[in-house]
């Protein structure tokens, strides 16, 4: 066998794998559904009641600085502002967590499949 036919043959491998790995792609909600699984699922809980928390005071200090004048303003719009930031950093806690948990099963996932690999060879 020629090194030409070793890498098509490779390469058709590899085209294989890629395609089972799209065929287990997940869509968003089960990426973020992973955080949920076990370890720190009262953390997310808890991250997620944060969230909406923190959209209901957004709302609340939006609709009074909207309404306000004068001075009252200021503070309604620091409130607004402050609340936005927490929100923003809860969210991205979130993101970053069920990426870990997504990042660690799929690094078991390899581990089971090469060491299957490793029996077979």
């Amino acid at each position: 066998m020629s090194i030409d036919d070793k890498i098509k043959r490779d390469l058709s491998e590899q085209a294989q794998e890629l395609d089972r790995m799209m065929a287990d792609d997940r869509g968003l909600f089960e990426h973020l559904a992973a955080g949920f699984r076990p370890g720190m699922r009262w953390v997310m809980v808890v991250g997620y009641l944060l969230a909406i928390l923190l959209t209901v005071a957004m709302v609340y200090a939006g609709y009074h600085f909207l309404t306000t004048t004068g001075d009252e303003r200021v503070l309604w719009g620091v409130l607004f502002l402050t609340a936005l930031i927490m929100q923003v950093t809860t969210k991205l806690w979130i993101w970053i967590e069920s990426n870990r948990k997504s990042m660690l099963l799929e690094l078991k996932r390899l581990e089971l499949r090469l060491l299957s690999q490793q029996r077979t060879s």
